[in-house]
């Protein structure tokens, strides 16, 4: 054959095979060929481009596989993975089929003639029947593991067909087909041709094609007009059952509801927030006082419980427990920065509350709180500070509760073990600082944890100061100018 012969085709028809082939031009001087072929007018000189692109492209290269084992989920089997895996005895060109389109003559009966082969055909009819069989039931990347070489199969199929009568390609017939604004203007012995009837037919029996409604009207328009009988419907899509996963349980626990329950119930019989089992499961508790029986809930993390008195607040309850100041925000995210819906929102999501980080273990030692008047860090009789103990500078002597410093305090441990604000526990001992009160700390002097409520009563205005203080204690951040919860983060 000679070389003429053999580059009868156009750049155009290698162009879609191209894209597939990028890593191949690594290896050839591709540019050149194009370089070439731009001061090259001749059809001769076309030709020897176009061979330069076909060989240089490895068109006839005869095996490819397009899929390795290593790139599939072990979990489909070896069986599955080895039929995905086989070889097709075929050119190159043939992967362009794997993208789904209608199929039309590639303009060159060398180019055809490669492709359309024995070895290929037997070779792509039996990687899908391997991977039908050794596949069945299974998904590959949520799709039909038959998909892209059905698509290769089919595309093969429309290629390669011929006319019985001439032995010449079809699409190549078809290619010269007068052109028509629609099938009913076309020429009836093209409409009934062979080729065009057997094309539509082929396209309808397959589940590869593009065949859809507009087809569909055209096999039954053909059928009407030339005689014959077949059939016609849309072949059932490719569509896999994909099962559906469970709902995902960050804790793995879940709990089925019972005719009685509320998110305060089962947050309370299973050590978790109300107010998070509650978010966790919107979707199916409409709302947390009538729950219908029979739903499976996922349960949140477990943490340490508190059940919600009506006289808690935030700094109430942390002070309790020993917690650090605003620690009970970090525990309950649905908290407000003020704590101000700390009530409110139990209302509705139950009283139970977390006390300990979720997953966590609560450490702490203090019992829960119980019904008192709340401390607002002020005593009502002064004592003498401790014997032979230095008193820090400037500390007031109008105390009634000292503490001496020890070297693992810190500002906030001892507000919290004295029920004082940290902002009134700055204000009487004048020597430790408002930004490192931490570290202002002399283990071994004594400091002021309860000054009297007359502690200052000689001073400007006090009578004043005192009477906003004694009111506004326990109140959180953003609600006092004076004593501010957002103080209480000393070092």
């Amino acid at each position: 054959m000679s070389v003429i012969a053999i580059c009868k085709t156009s750049v155009e028809a290698v162009v879609p095979f191209i894209q597939y082939q990028a890593r191949v031009w690594s290896k050839w001087n591709v540019p050149q060929c194009f370089s070439e072929w731009a001061h090259l007018q001749s059809p001769t000189s076309s030709s020897v481009v176009s061979l330069c692109l076909l060989l240089q492209l490895g068109l006839t290269t005869a095996q490819f596989a397009i899929y390795e084992p290593d790139w599939l989920d072990s979990t489909l089997g070896d069986a599955c993975i080895n039929a995905l895996s086989a070889d097709f005895n075929c050119v190159d060109y043939v992967q362009t089929f794997m993208q789904l389109r209608y199929r039309t003559s590639l303009e060159n009966v060398t180019l055809t003639d490669m492709i359309c082969t024995s070895d290929c055909s037997a070779s792509l009819k039996n990687w899908f029947d391997s991977v039908t069989a050794n596949c069945a039931g299974k998904t590959l990347n949520d799709g039909n593991p038959t998909a892209f070489g059905g698509y290769m199969w089919a595309g093969f199929n429309e290629t390669c067909v011929k006319d019985p009568k001439t032995k010449q390609y079809c699409n190549d017939i078809m290619f010269n087909f007068t052109d028509v604004p629609n099938i009913k203007s076309m020429p009836r012995e093209e409409l009934c041709h062979t080729c065009h009837i057997r094309r539509l037919a082929m396209m309808q029996s397959s589940q590869y094609s593009i065949y859809d409604d507009f087809f569909k009207e055209q096999l039954e328009y053909v059928y009407t007009q030339c005689g014959g009988t077949g059939p016609t419907t849309i072949p059932t899509a490719l569509v896999t059952t994909i099962p559906t996963p469970t709902p995902y349980c960050v804790s793995g626990k879940r709990y089925t509801t019972l005719q009685t329950d509320t998110c305060e119930s089962i947050a309370n019989s299973n050590s978790v927030s109300s107010a998070s089992l509650y978010m966790g499961n919107q979707a199916l508790l409409p709302s947390c006082l009538t729950i219908s029986p029979g739903i499976s809930l996922c349960l949140p993390i477990t943490c340490q419980t508190y059940y919600l008195q009506p006289s808690d607040t935030c700094i109430s309850i942390e002070m309790a427990l020993g917690l650090d100041f605003d620690q009970l925000l970090s525990y309950n995210s649905w908290l407000n920065p003020t704590c101000s819906n700390l009530q409110p929102a139990t209302d509705f999501y139950g009283k139970i509350i977390c006390v300990s980080p979720q997953g966590g273990t609560f450490t702490g030692t203090a019992t829960p709180p119980v019904p008192t008047e709340p401390s607002d860090g002020y005593t009502r009789v002064s004592i003498p500070p401790p014997a032979d103990i230095p008193i820090a500078a400037g500390t007031t002597l109008n105390c009634g509760k000292w503490h001496v410093v020890l070297t693992s305090d810190t500002c906030t441990t001892i507000c919290v073990q004295s029920s004082i604000e940290v902002s009134l526990f700055r204000l009487v001992n004048p020597s430790l600082a408002s930004d490192t009160c931490t570290l202002s700390l002399v283990p071994g002097t004594a400091l002021c944890a309860g000054p009297t409520y007359s502690w200052n009563i000689t001073a400007p205005v006090t009578s004043t100061v005192l009477e906003s203080i004694s009111t506004v204690v326990g109140v959180r951040r953003g609600e006092a100018t004076m004593v501010m919860r957002g103080e209480v983060g000393c070092l």
